[in-house]
Parts: structure tokens; C-alpha cells; sequence
């Protein structure tokens, strides 16, 4: 009897030790949120194109003037991180990049906004408005639509007038 106790306590420890070890080396690997990404995007209803390879959909959204932003979502493996962003927010005829006037008020805008941060692509000469949900712990999917909803509202908001200041 004293035996099989041993023996039962010794199973019960190996198992536990291995199950530890397991968690460990689990969570020495990122997550893959990618198919949580996916399913959020389906549930917002936004018809995204998603691609497993490269880790990114995308989807079209209407402006209030009819045209279309191609809005793109890609899932960092490395950085736990989701990047959105609308990549030809603004497309800019300067080649010099942005005027004076437009670079100030997006720096104003990006020390106030919440959600989104707008960067400037000098190879292509665009404005793109960007953001970015971390995840290293976990994946917060209110959070995610949320950000999804937020970079939306600021896009439709913002566009006229910044377009209309790169225009000038």
C-alpha cells in the first residue's frame, strides 16, 4: 500500500512538473491572435480580405464624399502587436512632402489624439493614419473594435480638413 502511494505521488508530481514546463515554454511563445483578428473584423461587419501568409486583411470603408480608404489590419507575431491603418490617407501632390502648414496641424493633431497617429511615407509621398492595440498579454477584443471604431471616426472627421490643407 505504502508502494502505490509513492508511486501515485510520484505520477501526480511528474505530471504536474509537466504541465509547468509546458506552460513555460507556451508562454515563452507569442500567441497567435491572428484568427481572433479575423473573427472580430466579420463580427464589425467589414467584409475584410484577410491573407494567413502575411498575417493582414484589409477592407474599404466609404468617405462621406463617396470615395473609398482601403483600410489595412496586420498582426505583428514578433511585437504582440496589431497595426491599423488607412495607408493613402492623404496622397500629396507636393514632392516635397507636406507644407509647413499641414505638418503643423498634424503634429497638433497627433499629440491629441487618443487612438490614431498619422505618419508621413516620403517614398510615396502619403499621409497615413495608423494605430496600435498591443497585446502582449492577451487579445482584447472590445479593445480591438473599439480602435477599429476609433481610427474610423477620427478618418471621417479629420479628412476634410486635411484635405483640404494639403491642397493649398
Amino acid at each position: 500500500m505504502a508502494v502505490n502511494r509513492i508511486a501515485l505521488l510520484l505520477a501526480a508530481a511528474a505530471a504536474v512538473l509537466a504541465a509547468g514546463t509546458a506552460r513555460a515554454a507556451d508562454a515563452g511563445s507569442p500567441a497567435d491572435y491572428f484568427p481572433v483578428v479575423r473573427e472580430e473584423l466579420a463580427r464589425l461587419d467589414l467584409r475584410a480580405v484577410c491573407d494567413d501568409v502575411t498575417a493582414t486583411c484589409s477592407f474599404t470603408r466609404l468617405r462621406r464624399d463617396g470615395a473609398e480608404f482601403e483600410v489595412g489590419v496586420r498582426w505583428g507575431v514578433a511585437t504582440g502587436t496589431v497595426y491599423l491603418y488607412i495607408e493613402r490617407f492623404l496622397v500629396l501632390d507636393d514632392p516635397d512632402g507636406p507644407s509647413p502648414a499641414l505638418a503643423r496641424r498634424l503634429l497638433e493633431l497627433n499629440r491629441r489624439l487618443v487612438t490614431g497617429k498619422f505618419e508621413w511615407e516620403r517614398e510615396r509621398n502619403t499621409i497615413r493614419l495608423t494605430a496600435v492595440l498591443n497585446c502582449d498579454s492577451n487579445f482584447d477584443r472590445k479593445a480591438f473594435r473599439s480602435v477599429v471604431r476609433g481610427l474610423w471616426s477620427a478618418a471621417e472627421r479629420l479628412w476634410p480638413e486635411l484635405d483640404e490643407l494639403s491642397r493649398r
